[in-house]
């Protein structure tokens, strides 16, 4: 594709975070919103009147239209794989909202069909392409603190009410992992640039029967250690502490943060060095990784170098691997 041609687009769903992709992709160069899809008509017209896009539509009317080149999944989890494979079986690339999928199986089955019709394909990994998240990944690589050995996360809080269903409802898949869990997995994995080979964990399952209060341990092919907290039920400290041999990094607000607090010591208890770092994020942090998209379908390339398929489908490996040990299985799967 020319660099000077548009990317025009199409959202599948029309709920929240449907409505920040809307947002995003007007401010950001070289993208055209043309079209809108829900199962509700009603729906689908209404945020077609309230976002400016010209057509609203049913699924396959919007898999159809010959002038979209990409289809931006923003469905419910259970949805994903189904929406995404008609979008890339009518020709389009396509940007999964996260969870990529509910599981490792369906992960599989979308890249076998996108690499077969030579389509990009991607997880909206949003935080993975923030300023501030390519800051601290230099960071990391630079040795600023040494050999990193661990990662102590903690990500929680009380979920709002318009994210309260598609959170707890089984039907839905729900629960906290594949909606929030899968932030710090990601995060780690793409810090160290390797994922776990050593994964223990446990849940506390809620009435409705998802996973509540999930706790991970992870250890890693470079000996880096990992433990994450998560839960929608919780108000937690959101924060993420790594340490090294040299120094550890505070990095509160996780994920989406733009201070963080680098000390550093010479292999010794005593601090030598305390260093605040601040990079701005643009409020909208769905600009970076449409950019992202943007150049790779401009370049012709298949997959993000920043978020490899073969690593989406190794963390959604590592999620099946938690849920089949607590036991936990969607009614539809």
């Amino acid at each position: 594709m020319d660099n000077t041609q548009k990317v025009k687009w199409g959202i599948i769903g029309a709920g929240n975070i449907a409505k920040k992709m809307a947002d995003a992709l007007e401010i950001t160069p070289n993208c055209q919103l043309c079209a809108v899809a829900s199962k509700t008509p009603s729906k689908a017209r209404m945020f077609a009147d309230e976002n400016r896009i010209k057509n609203a539509y049913n699924y396959q009317e919007i898999v159809n239209n010959r002038e979209i080149d990409i289809i931006y999944v923003a469905t419910t989890h259970n949805f994903h794989f189904d929406n995404a494979k008609l979008a890339l079986e009518h020709g389009k690339h396509v940007l999964i909202e996260k969870p990529f999928t509910v599981n490792a199986k369906e992960a599989r089955e979308l890249v076998r069909i996108a690499r077969e019709m030579n389509l990009f394909l991607m997880e909206a990994m949003w935080v993975r392409f923030l300023p501030s998240m390519t800051m601290l990944k230099n960071k990391i690589q630079n040795y600023e603190i040494g050999e990193v050995k661990l990662f102590n996360i903690s990500f929680g809080s009380f979920v709002t009410t318009e994210y309260e269903k598609r959170l707890k409802d089984p039907a839905l898949a729900g629960g906290v992992t594949l909606d929030m869990g899968i932030y710090p997995i990601s995060f780690v994995c793409y810090l160290l640039g390797e994922l776990p080979i050593d994964i223990k964990s446990m849940t506390r399952f809620s009435d409705l029967g998802v996973d509540e209060i999930s706790n991970y341990m992870f250890r890693f092919p470079s000996g880096c250690l990992t433990n994450i907290c998560t839960s929608y039920n919780l108000k937690m400290r959101n924060e993420a502490i790594i340490y090294g041999s040299k120094g550890f990094i505070e990095f509160p607000q996780f994920m989406v943060g733009e201070r963080l607090t680098i000390f550093k010591h010479e292999g010794t208890n005593n601090i030598q060095d305390t260093i605040e770092v601040h990079e701005n994020n643009h409020s909208n942090g769905f600009i970076y990784q449409v950019e992202e998209v943007v150049h790779c379908i401009q370049e012709g390339k298949l997959e993000s170098e920043i978020i490899s398929l073969n690593e989406t489908i190794g963390i959604m490996e590592v999620m099946d691997k938690m849920r089949n040990e607590w036991g936990f299985i969607y009614p539809f799967e």
